[in-house]
């Protein structure tokens, strides 16, 4: 069997017992993108059908904007930022999000530059102070080394746990890619529906 097969039977088997959850772990993973858009697909039209809700785990972002309403971005075990895809693709605020966003393959410079966030994750065996994911920003301060920020509201449903958004935070200006990030995701990844 083909892997797009396998993950259709997969699902078939998941949805049997008619759950009120989906948690789907990787499912477009090692699929060619033909095979990644049908399983997207299918999952959209059963889930219009069977009214239940899907947990979609994936790193490739570009599924996550073809998928999802709501996201949850996740650093060393931990959501860091929270809110609608829009928003998070749109506005994000955490510099983990800033830097994922800018090393999306779509988003490569008209040279074909593409950014690589520097380091390596920490390891979550060691007792993690502050802001895991400060060894590896550009825009971490010395709280950040310290202390793990609260979650700081952007909008009624939009937070993210940065020191940054703290009313005391110096401003700083968002990595350059993020500036033309909005008519790049409309262009590239299907919200060109979307009004500014």
């Amino acid at each position: 069997y083909s892997g797009g097969m396998r993950q259709r039977i997969v699902i078939a088997i998941a949805l049997a017992c008619r759950p009120d959850v989906l948690i789907c772990d990787e499912p477009t993973t090692a699929l060619d993108v033909t095979i990644q858009a049908q399983i997207i697909d299918l999952l959209k039209s059963l889930q219009n059908e069977y009214h239940f809700t899907t947990i979609f785990i994936t790193h490739d972002l570009g599924v996550v904007a073809s998928i999802a309403d709501k996201v949850a971005v996740m650093y060393a075990g931990e959501i860091v930022e929270y809110g609608t895809v829009e928003e998070v693709f749109y506005d994000p605020r955490h510099p983990y999000t800033w830097s994922l966003l800018s090393s999306l393959p779509q988003l490569a410079d008209d040279k074909g530059d593409l950014y690589s966030i520097p380091g390596t994750p920490p390891s979550l065996y060691t007792d993690l102070k502050g802001d895991a994911f400060a060894l590896r920003s550009d825009y971490a301060m010395q709280i950040d080394f310290e202390q793990k920020a609260p979650q700081f509201s952007v909008s009624e449903t939009h937070w993210a746990k940065t020191w940054l958004l703290h009313e005391d935070a110096p401003k700083v200006e968002k990595p350059a890619v993020i500036a033309n990030l909005h008519d790049k995701i409309r262009e590239k990844m299907g919200f060109a529906h979307l009004a500014d």
